[in-house]
C-alpha cells in the first residue's frame, strides 16, 4: 500500500494536466461501443452533448478543444455550461438533463480511469437536474386508433399502427424488428423487442395481428434476416419515414373527426395510449413497465397518475350532475296563500 501511495504522489504533478482529449476518445471508442455496446443514437446523442460543450469551451474560455485539459473540467464550469443551454440556447430542462447525464457519464468514467479526480468527478456527479415541467400524458383511445387505421390504404400503414399499439413499442424498437424477431404457433404469436440498452423483451401478439404480420410476411417475400419495414436507398424505414406516414394517416382522419386536431399526435403517443388502455383494463402498473421496458416503475407511474386525474374528472361530473338533479325548485305561493298574505 505505501508503494501505491508513492506512486500515486510521484504522478500527482503529471496528472494535472491528463489529456481530456485521451480520456473522451476512450470514453466514446472503449467504454461506450466496445465495453457497453450502447446504440447507435445514445452514442450520438453523447457525442452532441460534448460537441456543444467543447464549442462552449471555446467561445467562453477562448481554449480549443484539443487543449481542454482535466482542469478545465470542472463542477463549476459544467454548472455554467448548463446555465449557457438554458439561459442562451433557450434549451428545456429535459435537453439540459440530457447534456447533464453524458458528462456525468463521461465522469464516472474518468473517476475509474484518473482515481486522482475522484472528489472533483464526484462534484460534477452531485450537480442537481434541472426541474422538468410534466405535461399531461397525450394518447389516443381505442376508437381514435381505429379512426387511424381506416385511414391506411396500404398494408404497410396498417400493420404498422396494430404493432404500435399493440406492442407500445419505440419508434426506433418498432423499425428494428425482423422477421426473425416473430414466432408463430398456430394462431398465438410473439415479437422480441430489442430496447435501449440492448435489453429486450417478448410480448404476445393479438390474434388479428398475428394474422396480419404472417400474410404480409409471406405476401412480400421477406426473408428471416430482412427488416419488418424495407427502407429507400437504406436498410429500414427510418424514423423520420414513420413519423411522415403517421402524419399523412392523421391529416385524412383529422378530416372526418375533427377532435384529433385538439391533440399532438406523433409515432411515441402510440406507446402512451398502450400505456393508458391497459391501465384501463386493470392491468397492474408493474406488469405495464415490464411490457414496456421501463428501467424504473417512477417512469410508468407518470400513466397512473393520468388516470387518476381522468377518474377524478368523471367522479366530478356525476357529483354535479346529481347535485343539479337534486337542486330544489323555487317556491311558488298558491294563489290562496297570495290572498291571505294581502288580506294581513
Amino acid at each position: 500500500m505505501p508503494s501505491r501511495l508513492r506512486v500515486l504522489r510521484a504522478r500527482g504533478p503529471q496528472m494535472a494536466s491528463t489529456d481530456f482529449a485521451e480520456l473522451l476518445e476512450k470514453f466514446f471508442l472503449q467504454w461506450m461501443m466496445k465495453g457497453r455496446q450502447l446504440s447507435a443514437r445514445t452514442i450520438s446523442t453523447y457525442s452532441d452533448a460534448f460537441a456543444i460543450f467543447l464549442h462552449w469551451m471555446h467561445d467562453e474560455m477562448g481554449v480549443e478543444a484539443c487543449k481542454v485539459t482535466i482542469d478545465m473540467f470542472t463542477a463549476e464550469n459544467v454548472e455554467r455550461f448548463l446555465q449557457y443551454l438554458s439561459n442562451e440556447k433557450g434549451n428545456c430542462a429535459t435537453t439540459t438533463n440530457c447534456r447533464l447525464a453524458a458528462i456525468k457519464a463521461f465522469g464516472s468514467y474518468a473517476a475509474y480511469k484518473v482515481p486522482e479526480r475522484l472528489f472533483q468527478m464526484k462534484r460534477i456527479s452531485d450537480l442537481p437536474r434541472r426541474r422538468e415541467k410534466r405535461s399531461e400524458v397525450n394518447y389516443l383511445t381505442t376508437e381514435e386508433i381505429g379512426w387511424l387505421k381506416t385511414e391506411c390504404k396500404n398494408e404497410i400503414d396498417h400493420i404498422m399502427v396494430s404493432l404500435l399499439f399493440n406492442t407500445g413499442a419505440r419508434v426506433s424498437e418498432l423499425i428494428s424488428i425482423r422477421a426473425c424477431d416473430f414466432s408463430f404457433s398456430v394462431e398465438k404469436g410473439v415479437v422480441k423487442i430489442f430496447g435501449k440498452g440492448r435489453k429486450e423483451r417478448t410480448l404476445p401478439l393479438w390474434e388479428e395481428v398475428v394474422t396480419e404480420t404472417k400474410e404480409y410476411l409471406a405476401r412480400n417475400g421477406i426473408r428471416r434476416d430482412e427488416y419488418l419495414f424495407a427502407g429507400r436507398n437504406v436498410e429500414h424505414l427510418t424514423r423520420s419515414g414513420v413519423r411522415s406516414r403517421i402524419e399523412s394517416l392523421v391529416a385524412k382522419a383529422t378530416l372526418k373527426h375533427p377532435s384529433l386536431a385538439q391533440k399532438k399526435i406523433s409515432p411515441h403517443v402510440f406507446r402512451h395510449s398502450t400505456a393508458m388502455a391497459m391501465l384501463e383494463a386493470g392491468v397492474d402498473i408493474s406488469t405495464i413497465a415490464i411490457w414496456l421496458g421501463h428501467e424504473s416503475i417512477q417512469t410508468t407511474h407518470r400513466y397512473m397518475a393520468t388516470d387518476m386525474k381522468r377518474k377524478e374528472e368523471a367522479l366530478k361530473k356525476v357529483h354535479d350532475h346529481g347535485q343539479e338533479e337534486r337542486k330544489p325548485e323555487r317556491y311558488h305561493a298558491s294563489d290562496d296563500i297570495l290572498s291571505f298574505l294581502n288580506s294581513l
